[in-house]
């Protein structure tokens, strides 16, 4: 009888995770289809040019070389331009298949130290984590970067144990393909996990190999390829900017952000690694407490990869001014697979049972904000009227109260997961969806796309919002001053995307001018809670306008 009642519990246990790994499919790709804004619109529109010059190495955006971001998100996404066309799900969708390899790598690497069981909830704490729910929806070369560099890890921790060259080189080839994802933060995090784990099981002479050499050139080739075009455009300069400016400019603030709060990361994860951010912070803490006490130092830790990458790179981030919550998410599978290792252990390893009840009063707590968050939207903010929707939540609340044995560590995962799959389902599917109405650009475009003449081209001025130059089928030039301004004026059937300082500075110079339409604006690179609230949304609402250059200013007059 036991054992029947154990083979109903197993097969509902797993028709339960079928069911919710469909809407967390389903949902990933409602975020597919969420049109694209800022920098995720200006690195498509990016794309965009490669697919129509063919120039693959000399990037470009506006009629300008393009400096900021190594090539790889480029190389990627233009592909996949040539088989569905350019839109938001095409630029994408190679993006969140190349995630794949980061769940894939991380529990690869999991299980090489802690087994099976802790490796499954690692990849799925990852897969389920609001960094990668939202930056697969806002694209940033970050979650190439998180593939790369965790797959580069997993590579070189197969080697130190093996010993056999193709890990090395493996490891070689996802640390020259992080590189070109973002920069020399793709050599660092690997690096310096790869430093911190030989150094603390007394093996740093491993490093010293012709093997460690081979899986150098590999990576040193893919970097040198990636750099080509930036030597190409910009000389010895580019690759200065690349190695150096880019990076010290962030932890300076001389090339972006002035923020000193040292703490920004450790209270950003605790939303940006839903539903798992508190515990991330325990396991932290449970980790530098294994590895310094003395009464638990008979056994140790199992790896230092994990803890020295995280550490390290934690450490530069938050001394640095210029901060993002996406600048960390190179971290996230770390992070996963650390928290997955100290929730399964508190769980199943009786010296740490009175971890037990914190760990779930922290989950329950998470829980109700994630779902009042989700009611708050879907109700008050921004109602949803669908009767669909409403169908989808009420089935993962009763997927959600679905019962299990008390204190059952997978009962807890599994609510964990419903609740924020729940949450995102809200946001892709009925919440962007409807912030996106408040964003002009790509409805300006459209009027643009229709009515334009042939040689007519979309400038834009006075206005941050370069998915202009993705959506437009004849982007022209960012205007970045008014000398800017006064050659586009001369230019016969130039359009301009403007605000209304713009429009005022384009009538004083006499220029023949229609305005074509006008537009209620909000800029979705960051919410305010006047936005948010519906009594107050319309007060943040700005004009921008759409203008189409009828006569020439005479610049001789």
């Amino acid at each position: 009888m036991n054992t029947l009642l154990y083979q109903r519990s197993e097969r509902k246990d797993f028709y339960v995770s079928v069911i919710i790994g469909c809407f967390m499919l389903i949902t990933y790709i409602f975020g597919l289809l969420i049109p694209l804004t800022s920098d995720a619109g200006k690195y498509a529109a990016i794309s965009k040019i490669i697919c129509e010059t063919g120039e693959w190495f000399n990037l470009t955006i506006h009629f300008e070389p393009y400096l900021e971001k190594p090539p790889l998100l480029f190389w990627i996404t233009a592909p996949f331009y040539f088989l569905f066309g350019p839109s938001a799900f095409s630029f994408k969708l190679p993006v969140l298949l190349y995630s794949a390899i980061a769940v894939f790598s991380t529990y690869r690497f999991t299980k090489i130290y802690y087994g099976r069981q802790i490796a499954q909830t690692a990849a799925l704490m990852l897969a389920a984590s609001e960094f990668y729910f939202l930056f697969h929806n806002d694209i940033h070369t970050d979650s190439l970067l998180a593939a790369n560099v965790i797959f580069s890890i997993w590579q070189m921790a197969e080697y130190f144990k093996s010993g056999k060259i193709r890990n090395m080189v493996l490891a070689g080839l996802g640390a020259g393909l992080a590189l070109i994802s973002k920069g020399p933060i793709g050599l660092f995090v690997p690096a310096t996990a790869a430093i911190s784990h030989l150094i603390y099981t007394k093996k740093f002479k491993l490093l010293f190999s012709y093997k460690v050499l081979a899986g150098a050139v590999v990576a040193v080739a893919i970097l040198a390829a990636g750099l080509a075009g930036l030597y190409n455009q910009f000389g010895i300069e580019g690759i200065r900017f690349f190695f150096w400016d880019n990076n010290m400019g962030r932890i300076t603030g001389q090339i972006k952000g002035h923020n000193t709060d040292y703490l920004f990361y450790f209270h950003t994860v605790i939303y940006m690694f839903l539903p798992w951010g508190i515990l991330f912070l325990l396991s932290v803490f449970l980790e530098f407490r294994e590895l310094f006490s003395r009464k638990l130092k008979q056994t140790g830790v199992a790896e230092l990869y994990t803890l020295g990458g995280i550490t390290f790179y934690w450490i530069v981030i938050s001394v640095a001014k210029a901060k993002a919550p996406h600048y960390f998410m190179v971290l996230a599978p770390l992070m996963a697979v650390i928290t997955a290792k100290w929730i399964t252990t508190i769980f199943q390893n009786g010296f740490y049972a009175k971890f037990r009840t914190p760990v779930t009063v922290v989950q329950y707590f998470t829980f109700a904000v994630i779902w009042i968050l989700l009611f708050v939207l879907s109700v008050y903010l921004f109602p949803v009227k669908n009767i669909l929707f409403w169908a989808v939540i009420v089935l993962l609340v009763i997927l959600f109260f679905i019962p299990g044995e008390k204190g059952n560590l997978n009962l807890l995962i599994r609510r964990s997961v419903i609740s924020i799959v729940a949450v995102n389902f809200a946001i892709n599917s009925h919440v962007y969806p409807q912030l996106f109405t408040y964003q002009s650009t790509i409805p300006a475009c459209e009027i643009f796309n229709s009515e334009s003449a042939n040689g007519e081209l979309l400038n834009s001025y006075l206005s941050e919002h370069r998915e202009l130059f993705f959506y437009a089928d004849k982007p022209g030039y960012f205007l970045y001053d008014s000398e800017d301004l006064k050659e586009c004026l001369t230019r016969p059937g130039s359009w301009i995307y403007t605000n209304d300082q713009g429009l005022e500075e384009i009538k004083s110079t006499g220029a023949e001018i229609e305005v074509v339409k006008s537009f209620r604006h909000r800029s979705l690179s960051k919410f305010t809670l006047k936005f948010l609230m519906p009594d107050t949304r319309e007060q943040t609402l700005k004009n921008m306008h759409l203008v189409k250059v009828l006569v020439p200013d005479n610049p001789g007059r």
